[in-house]
């Protein structure tokens, strides 16, 4: 017996509802910039600056535990500018002072002296020892860095990105 099939069959166009699914929501994800993959980047740099800060904390505390006749290892002025230290610089940290001898501030802090290692998502970090801001820059694109300038009614916040380089840090040596 001779049978003519004409159109498609049943299985073969649950397939294409499938595959017409799929790519309508790959494409909805990329224009709504609800992308998993740059989320997950975002989320880790902002853990990395959340760890680095706390570490800062934790040794700011330690620090005037063991030395309560100081104020802490870095040096605040009443400008809350000129307090800014750099984290992870190659210099010589903070040293305990006497009742006699004066306390020796630094001008940032070692990454050994946190006890962590420096962030694969962090390129550059600062620490204001006044209020505790963090401005960081990150190493991957697509991920913004720490606000650079905030948001007004009329503009949007700026955020560091790779490549920025942090500002210098007023020191008060020659």
């Amino acid at each position: 017996m001779k049978t003519n099939k004409k159109g498609i069959s049943l299985i073969v166009l649950v397939i294409t509802i499938i595959v017409i699914i799929i790519l309508a929501a790959a494409v909805i994800l990329t224009l709504n910039n609800n992308n998993p993959i740059a989320n997950s980047k975002q989320a880790t740099f902002d853990s990395d600056v959340a760890e680095v800060t706390s570490a800062l904390n934790i040794y700011i505390s330690n620090f005037i535990a063991k030395n309560p006749i100081h104020d802490g290892p870095f040096k605040t002025s009443e400008a809350e500018d000129d307090s800014w230290i750099q984290v992870g610089f190659s210099g010589t940290d903070a040293q305990y002072g006497s009742e006699t001898a004066g306390q020796t501030y630094a001008k940032g802090v070692t990454w050994s002296a946190l006890g962590i290692k420096q962030p694969s998502t962090i390129a550059e970090i600062q620490f204001n020892a006044k209020n505790g801001k963090v401005r960081a820059v990150p190493t991957q694109g697509g991920v913004n860095g720490t606000v650079k300038t905030p948001a007004t009614d009329d503009t949007p916040a700026v955020y560091y990105k790779v490549g920025e380089s942090l500002p210098e840090i007023e020191t008060d040596e020659p």
